[in-house]
C-alpha cells in the first residue's frame, strides 16, 4: 500500500525494511524522545512487527525524493469506535526536521484518516519533548485531563480540532499543490488493504473525490 500526496510517498512497512527501521530506533538522537529506551535487538524487532502486521495497525516509511527518511503510524485502530489509539512519527534524517516534510506527511496520513472514517486519534507525548508538543498542537491535538504531572503525556485529536487547526496551511497548499491524494494498493488480499478499501467504498461521495484508489 502507497499513499501519495505533496511529493511525498507512504510505504507500509514490510519486512524488508525493519532492519533499517531498528538502526534508526536505536540511534541516540531518537531513542531519547522515547518512553523505551532501551536497546531493541533483532529478535524484538521481528517481534514487534508480527504483532503490528494487522487490520488494527498502519505503519508507513515516509519517503521523499526517493530517500527514506522516518517512520508514521496510525495503531491499535478501533474501527468500531472510529479511534486511532496512537499516532506517532518520527524522522530520523535531520536535516529534514527543520522542513514542512514532517508536518506535511503528518497532514498526509491524518487527512487519508478522517476521509475514511476516523472521528478521533491520541497521541503519546514525553513531557520534555517541547518540539513534538509544539508540532502536534500545530495539529490541533489537546492534552487530555488529568495529564500534567505524567511523564508521557497523552493528547486527543478530534476531526472538528484539526480541520479547524489546518484551515489557513491548508488553504495555503491548495495554491500550491493538488489536495488529491493518491492510494496504490499492490496487494488487495492483504487485510490492511481489503479494510481500507471497505472504508473507502462507504465513505461519502465528497471524500471519495479526495482519493484516487488505485487497486493493481
Amino acid at each position: 500500500m502507497i499513499i501519495t500526496g505533496y511529493n511525498i510517498e507512504l510505504h507500509r512497512l514490510r519486512e524488508i525494511d525493519i532492519e533499517m527501521v531498528r538502526g534508526w530506533r536505536n540511534s541516540p538522537h531518537i531513542s531519547q524522545h522515547m518512553e523505551y529506551k532501551e536497546y531493541i535487538t533483532p529478535a524484538m524487532q521481528e517481534k514487534w512487527f508480527q504483532s503490528i502486521e494487522n487490520v488494527h495497525n498502519n505503519f508507513f516509511i515516509i519517503i521523499t525524493k526517493g530517500e527514506k527518511i522516518g517512520l508514521i503510524n496510525g495503531s491499535q485502530i478501533d474501527w468500531e469506535k472510529k479511534e486511532t489509539m496512537n499516532g506517532g512519527i518520527f524522522i530520523w534524517n535531520e536535516e529534514y526536521w527543520d522542513t514542512l516534510i514532517p508536518l506535511l506527511s503528518s497532514i498526509l496520513l491524518t487527512d487519508i484518516s478522517f476521509l475514511i472514517g476516523m472521528e478521533r486519534t491520541y497521541v503519546k507525548i514525553m513531557r520534555n519533548n517541547a518540539y513534538a508538543i509544539q508540532f502536534n498542537k500545530q495539529l490541533g491535538y489537546e492534552l487530555l485531563d488529568n495529564q500534567e504531572t505524567k511523564e508521557n503525556q497523552q493528547y486527543v485529536l478530534t476531526k472538528k480540532n484539526y480541520f479547524e487547526k489546518t484551515d489557513k496551511f491548508r488553504k495555503t497548499l491548495q495554491k500550491i499543490s493538488s489536495q488529491i491524494y493518491t492510494i496504490r494498493i499492490k496487494n488487495k488480499e492483504h487485510v490492511a488493504s481489503k479494510k481500507l478499501i471497505e472504508q473507502y467504498n462507504s465513505s461519502i461521495e465528497e471524500n471519495k473525490k479526495l482519493i484516487n484508489l488505485i487497486i493493481e
